[in-house]
């Protein structure tokens, strides 16, 4: 199955080994739609709604066995749905992580670029 990660699961971040056995197909994606990206402990979480960006992020096919590891990674502030994600010249449907409750008193990452945002907080 194809899956879209946008924070801590990305390559160079510090919950890539959980995607141990999954293959990057696109380091450089994007979501179709718009969506709204918070900060929640260092951690991002994706909702819908008040959507302002294209979140940017990696395309992953990840074996069926490693989606319970992820799901339990993940926990229970997030629930998996799809997504369109642009791959190049492509568009691919993909399984999201989508954060879960509300978004009240987080953070907002700007231009939906958890990585970009990461790297700045660190500097």
């Amino acid at each position: 199955m194809k899956m879209f990660v946008y924070g801590s699961l990305m390559s160079g971040m510090k919950a890539n080994l959980e995607m141990d056995g999954a293959e990057l197909m696109c380091q450089e994606a994007l979501t179709v739609d718009a969506l709204s990206m918070y900060i929640n402990d260092g951690y991002p979480f994706v909702f819908n709604g008040r959507s302002k960006y294209q979140i940017k992020g990696e395309l992953y096919e990840v074996p069926d066995r490693l989606l319970n590891r992820l799901s339990e990674y993940e926990g229970e502030f997030y629930y998996m749905t799809v997504t369109d994600v642009i791959c190049g010249e492509r568009i691919v449907c993909a399984y999201i992580f989508m954060g879960r409750g509300h978004h009240c008193d987080m953070p907002e990452v700007a231009d939906g670029d958890y990585r970009k945002f990461y790297n700045a907080a660190d500097q």
